[in-house]
C-alpha cells in the first residue's frame, strides 16, 4: 500500500433474530499505533438485517515518526463493537462476545487480526518502491514469455539475434534492480527496473515486428515446420485470418483427407 493512500476495511454484519437495536462501531489499530482509530458514528442494525460497516484509514506519509514504515510488513487488529450509542470500549477490557440470547443484551466485541489465516499483513511503500514493483512485474512477464519463444520454435524466429541481445541486457538490469532493492536503495532500483522493462520491450519488438519480404517467407516456413508457434502473448500475430484459411486448405488437400459425398 503506497504511503498517503487510503485503505478501507469492510465488515459484513448479519444480525441474528433477537429483536433489539445493535449499535455497531469499528476500530483499527496497526502495530505503530497506541490507540484504535474508530468510525466516526455508529451504525444501527436490527434483527435479521445484513449491513456492511466500513472504516477508511489513511496510511501516513513516510516522514517524522513514520519515516521507516516502509522497511517491514505491519500487523493490524480490527475490532467491531456493539454497545450503547456514544459509549467507548475500554482498552483494559478483553474483546469478547458474551453470547447473550435474552435481554438485556450486554456490550459485545468481535476481533479480527492480520495474522489469522490467510495472513494479511500490510506493507507500506514509498513512490519509488511502487514504481519499482510495477516495472519489475511487467519486465518479468515479458522476459518469461520471451524465454518460451526462444525455445519453442524448431527454427530461429526472425529478429532472434537482436531480441537475444536486448533480452540479456534486460536480465542484467533486473539483477541490478534486485540487488539495489534488497539494500534499500529504492531510487536506484526503480531506475534499474525501468531499464529492464525498456530492454524487455525492445526484445519483444524485435520478434513482434514482421517486415514483409524475406521475414514473411521465413515466418511462414517456421509456421508450417512447427505446426504452431506460441509466443505466450508477447504481441506477435502468428496466425492471421489468411494464414488460418491457408492451413485449412492444406488440411483438405492431404492425401488422407476424404470429403463426404452428398447423398442423393
Amino acid at each position: 500500500m503506497q504511503a498517503g493512500n487510503t485503505l478501507t476495511f469492510n465488515v459484513v454484519f448479519t444480525a441474528n433474530s433477537n429483536v433489539y437495536q445493535r449499535n455497531i462501531t469499528m476500530g483499527i489499530k496497526f502495530d505503530w499505533m497506541n490507540n484504535f482509530q474508530n468510525t466516526t458514528s455508529s451504525t444501527s442494525i436490527y434483527a435479521g438485517q445484513t449491513v456492511t460497516v466500513s472504516l477508511p484509514f489513511t496510511i501516513p506519509a513516510l516522514s517524522g515518526q513514520y519515516t521507516n514504515l516502509n522497511q517491514a510488513a505491519h500487523s493490524w487488529t480490527l475490532q467491531v463493537w456493539d454497545m450503547a450509542v456514544g459509549a467507548t470500549w475500554s482498552v483494559n477490557t478483553f474483546c469478547q462476545d458474551p453470547f447473550a440470547f435474552n435481554p438485556p443484551f450486554p456490550p459485545s466485541c468481535k476481533q479480527f487480526n492480520s495474522y489469522n489465516f490467510p495472513n494479511h499483513a500490510v506493507a507500506v511503500y514509498n513512490s519509488a518502491q511502487v514504481g519499482s514493483y510495477n516495472s519489475r512485474l511487467q519486465a518479468s512477464a515479458i522476459l518469461t514469455a520471451l524465454a518460451s519463444a526462444f525455445t519453442i520454435s524448431l527454427t530461429p524466429l526472425p529478429g532472434t539475434s537482436g531480441a537475444l541481445a536486448s533480452y540479456s541486457q534486460a536480465k542484467t538490469q533486473m539483477a541490478l534492480g534486485d540487488n539495489a532493492y534488497s539494500t534499500g536503495d529504492f531510487n536506484t532500483a526503480q531506475t534499474d527496473y525501468q531499464n529492464a522493462l525498456n530492454d524487455a520491450n525492445a526484445a519483444q519488438s524485435s520478434l513482434a515486428t514482421i517486415g514483409g519480404g524475406t521475414d514473411t517467407a521465413t515466418f511462414t516456413s517456421i509456421l508450417l515446420d512447427s505446426v504452431a508457434i506460441l509466443l505466450a502473448g508477447i504481441g506477435a500475430i502468428l496466425v492471421g485470418f489468411a494464414g488460418f484459411k491457408y492451413l485449412r486448405g492444406k488440411t483438405r488437400a492431404l492425401p488422407s483427407y476424404t470429403s463426404s459425398t452428398p447423398k442423393a
